[in-house]
């Protein structure tokens, strides 16, 4: 039976100072005020949350994406922040705060004629058994790791251009021919006004985004997006390109951290793009990292999109 002292319901603005301490609490670092603006731009409310005795004990947060989904355009919402106060972490039943807020947001939201056909996340395996395991979670893909060395490629036949504004139309008839392939994948739209927003509007976050550019003809070939964790290593975010492309993208971006002095490029990734660069050779590694969807207003439902998804780090809000 449900505590009557426990009720969910959708945060409002003057939650704000309430969500940043409980972050804090669950997380043992600060999120500026600026990154929660950036992160849940787009949603009318953040997510959902639970309040015991006028206390905000947990909170599930959601980020709308535009999708393309095995060729039909659909919203799609990215699970966000999932807060538990440390106080009450232990009940991990169908009456505790995390099932909550969780089971409230998806009923709502997520499903056949709700706001959002598909959800998706990237919890540990831990998380997401624990999610399984009170029915709101589906198991529907997984996360590897791509690792290239850097390298220097002796007569490059491709430059790479910093993305500035000016680019936004290349950058949008890239990801249409990108789309072209991708008939058979659940895929979170990357254009320009997606691009903008995710890398170059972000705060606090140094991406490097680069059009790169066949060197003789200047046809566009694709971009990359990576961010330089340390000073050997990077990580390959996001890549927008026609498939056929893809592998002269990878290629370029391992030239180009070579001569940043970088040692290793990175990338997590799904096995429906992994597939399509083999051609670069990567070493690939599993990860603790799941994808799961929602199975509270149908498991059926939300397997539709079980092996297809088309997802990379930069698809995460925290990477």
């Amino acid at each position: 039976m449900f505590n009557n002292e426990w009720q969910t319901r959708w945060a409002e603005p003057s939650d704000l100072p309430v969500l940043l301490a409980l972050f804090e609490r669950v997380f043992g670092h600060a999120m500026p005020l600026e990154m929660w603006q950036w992160k849940y731009r787009f949603a009318s409310s953040p997510g959902v949350v639970c309040v015991h005795k006028g206390d905000i004990i947990a909170f599930n947060g959601g980020m709308p994406r535009k999708a393309l989904v095995k060729g039909h355009p659909c919203s799609i919402v990215q699970m966000g922040d999932v807060m538990v106060d440390p106080a009450h972490r232990g009940i991990l039943t169908r009456r505790g705060p995390f099932y909550r807020v969780v089971q409230a947001f998806f009923a709502e939201q997520v499903g056949i004629d709700r706001p959002y056909r598909y959800a998706f996340g990237f919890p540990h395996a831990r998380h997401a058994r624990l999610g399984k395991t009170l029915k709101l979670y589906c198991a529907t893909d997984r996360i590897d790791e791509a690792h290239w060395p850097a390298r220097v490629i002796r007569r490059f036949r491709s430059t790479a251009t910093p993305i500035q504004a000016h680019h936004a139309s290349v950058v949008d008839a890239l990801w249409a021919d990108m789309v072209k392939g991708l008939g058979a994948c659940a895929v979170a739209v990357r254009d320009w006004s997606w691009l903008s927003h995710r890398y170059l509007d972000v705060p606090e976050r140094g991406y490097l985004c680069w059009l790169i550019k066949e060197r003789i003809t200047q046809r566009a070939l694709g971009v990359c997006v990576v961010r330089q964790h340390t000073a050997d290593t990077v990580e390959l975010l996001d890549i927008i390109a026609p498939l056929r492309a893809m592998p002269e993208v990878v290629k370029c971006t391992q030239h180009i951290i070579s001569r940043l002095g970088a040692k290793h490029l990175s990338a997590w990734l799904t096995p429906s793009v992994a597939q399509h660069l083999t051609d670069t050779q990567p070493q690939l590694t599993s990860t603790e990292v799941v994808v799961p969807g929602s199975q509270v207003n149908g498991l059926t439902q939300g397997m539709e999109v079980a092996e297809c998804w088309w997802l990379m780090g930069g698809d995460t809000d925290f990477r």
